[in-house]
């Protein structure tokens, strides 16, 4: 599951807005459980991941993005060729 790939940190900061977000999280936490590979997120839910971790992407790369260099553990890059 890619839930397993993601850095425990975003985690961790998604965990922290569920109170106020908790619908939206937990949709963001069903996601991440259903699908096997960073590449079957949609735009829209890694936007999603962005803006419900209050992660600060300004400093991001188009390649982070389109292959989640920032949000995923580094050994699931080597994994995958990254």
């Amino acid at each position: 599951m890619l839930i397993d790939q993601i850095k425990p940190e975003i985690l961790v900061r998604l965990d922290k807005g569920y109170e106020k977000y908790n619908t939206s999280i937990n949709h963001l936490y069903d996601i991440l459980s259903t699908k096997n590979v960073y590449s079957q997120l949609t735009i829209d839910e890694i936007k999603d991941i962005i803006v419900f971790a209050e992660l600060d992407y300004t400093n991001w790369s188009p390649s982070d993005i389109i292959h989640g260099d920032r949000m995923l553990k580094q050994d699931y890059n080597y994994k995958y060729g990254k």
